[in-house]
């Protein structure tokens, strides 16, 4: 298993974590409707996320130099596609968005809270020494 995929599943655990008091205030905050929102806000937030530590890592395993045009790429992406899904839902009432919006933020901050966490513990190394590079000078 990857450190990326690792880290993708400790974080959306971390995630799935705190749906349940999520769920729960928007269930007596706005009723079903707060419950679909912020259930749909959690998911984003953790889909959002979980996107850019995946192709990061790929991209990392194939070429260091590539971390961070593809980092860039995968944001300005997933951005315009956040945008869209806004701009798409912008007038549904299916769901209630203030539970939405405070779902994503709780869902973001715990996302970023748990890949922090698991990134600083895990054992990759970040360091090449002259050592690890033997004869390829």
């Amino acid at each position: 298993m990857t450190e990326e995929v690792r880290i993708v599943r400790g974080a959306v655990l971390a995630t799935a974590l705190v749906t349940p008091v999520a769920l729960a205030v928007a269930w007596l905050a706005s009723g079903r409707t707060g419950v679909l929102g912020a259930a749909f806000g959690l998911v984003l937030a953790a889909a959002f996320f979980s996107v850019t530590v995946v192709a990061v890592g790929a991209a990392g395993r194939l070429a260091p130099d590539l971390m961070l045009p593809v980092a860039l790429i995968v944001f300005a992406l997933k951005m315009m596609v956040v945008g869209l899904l806004l701009f798409l839902l912008r007038d549904v009432t299916a769901f209630d968005h203030a539970a939405f919006a405070l779902a994503v933020v709780l869902g973001a901050c715990t996302y970023m809270a748990a890949e922090m966490r698991l990134a600083l513990r895990s054992r990759v190394p970040y360091v090449v020494t002259d050592g690890e590079k033997g004869e390829q000078q």
